[in-house]
């Protein structure tokens, strides 16, 4: 049965309200015609799960039962969003019946039918409501959707493959952050795709004559979707950057393509909104080395800036360290030295440097001494530049002893 898109509408126009609500989107389906199941979710100051379900009856009128009792602007923020989401989801063609969706999840194989990409995300947010998202879940949805991916490259069926990632995309590729007494907490679900998108783009540098042959525009597409993500993207970084700098035609379009739409990064000039990833790509094409260095140095400034935020920060440890190791632990002390922010060694402990680097760490941290010293004499830093005395203090004592001697 056709949902009647203006009902939806105008319930949202006739409930307008500038509350954003506490709870954020997990995932939903529709389970008959007119009525769709959603679980929304929260993490409280102890970074405690708080589940809400809610029941969206969208037939003669806009309805909905939920799961606990909430407050009347929360419970109408949540339908909303809801709402919204139905009306998107409507909006693309699908060929699997959302009756089916168990059926397809039990029964697939390499011979069945092909699928709208649309189809594939549904499949997923089904999956997520009954069994959660986990490692778990992934595993068993991509155990059917890479198969399906190469079933289609087989049958030269090259737009279908594109749109299908980039949907997906679009869906995993969130981050909500949660405050917590100390901390906060940066919730992702993209970090149990990562293997998995790291081998979708393997097949696709496979077959990148192919793409470009034939869907240019969505093979582009799919690449500024992964570049508006910069901690996603760089995690990958080692198979994202091998696929759009393998080819100088492809790159070379590709660039001139996105050069429109986002801003590079520039070492000389504070320019806003710049994007890192494309800005990593653009300057190793372009043989740049002062700028690509630039762009890595601004990357780690993310980086630690999330390791003394957010309580899980493993994932950007990982990243710190692939960085510091390619491009070398001089980095880091040319970050101090730009930056004179003794976190950095927070993040990167000084025992973790090279031994031959340690005269060079001790000589920085007695320049940074000198110099937060000098402007204790100033008021307005006082205060500040004490804390970074004392840091560097600790640091030289935990680090240099026999330097004391």
């Amino acid at each position: 049965m056709i949902i009647n898109t203006k009902l939806i509408e105008d319930f949202i126009n006739d409930h307008p309200a500038q509350y954003k609500g506490k709870y954020r989107y997990h995932s939903g389906y529709r389970i008959d015609d007119y009525r769709f199941k959603c679980h929304y979710y929260m993490l409280d100051e102890n970074f405690r799960k708080i589940d809400i379900f809610v029941e969206l009856h969208c037939e003669n009128e806009i309805s909905y039962i939920f799961s606990e009792d909430l407050h009347e602007q929360e419970k109408i923020y949540i339908v909303k969003d809801a709402l919204k989401k139905i009306v998107d989801r409507l909006q693309c063609e699908g060929t699997l019946h959302y009756s089916l969706y168990e059926t397809y999840i039990k029964t697939v194989s390499n011979e069945h039918i092909f699928l709208d990409p649309i189809d594939y995300c549904l499949i997923l947010e089904y999956m997520k409501y009954h069994n959660g998202i986990n490692q778990q879940t992934m595993d068993a949805f991509y155990e059917m959707f890479i198969p399906s991916l190469e079933m289609l490259i087989s049958r030269k069926k090259y737009d279908k493959f594109l749109d299908s990632i980039t949907f997906l995309l679009k869906k995993v590729l969130y981050e909500y952050e949660w405050d917590g007494t100390t901390m906060k907490y940066l919730d992702t679900e993209y970090q149990f795709h990562l293997y998995y998108v790291r081998e979708i783009i393997r097949i696709v540098y496979r077959h990148l004559d192919k793409f470009y042959k034939y869907v240019p525009e969505k093979l582009f597409e799919v690449i500024e979707v992964m570049c508006q993500n910069t901690r996603f993207s760089f995690m990958i970084m080692t198979d994202f950057g091998i696929l759009v700098l393998s080819h100088y035609k492809v790159t070379q379009a590709l660039l001139d393509t996105l050069k429109e739409k986002f801003v590079l990064n520039d070492k000389d000039e504070d320019r806003d909104n710049v994007n890192l990833v494309f800005s990593y790509i653009y300057y190793i094409f372009t043989n740049n080395y002062d700028q690509y260095y630039a762009v890595i140095l601004k990357e780690l400034r993310n980086i630690i800036h999330n390791m003394l935020t957010f309580a899980n920060h493993d994932l950007d440890l990982a990243l710190g360290n692939s960085l510091a190791k390619a491009e070398g632990y001089e980095i880091i002390l040319d970050l101090f030295s730009e930056d004179y922010n003794t976190f950095i060694f927070t993040c990167f402990p000084i025992e973790s440097f090279p031994k031959e680097l340690r005269t060079k760490v001790r000589d920085q941290l007695i320049t940074a001494v000198q110099f937060f010293a000098a402007r204790m004499e100033n008021e307005k830093y006082r205060l500040s530049s004490f804390e970074q005395v004392a840091n560097i203090n600790r640091l030289l004592m935990d680090n240099f002893k026999e330097w004391y001697k």
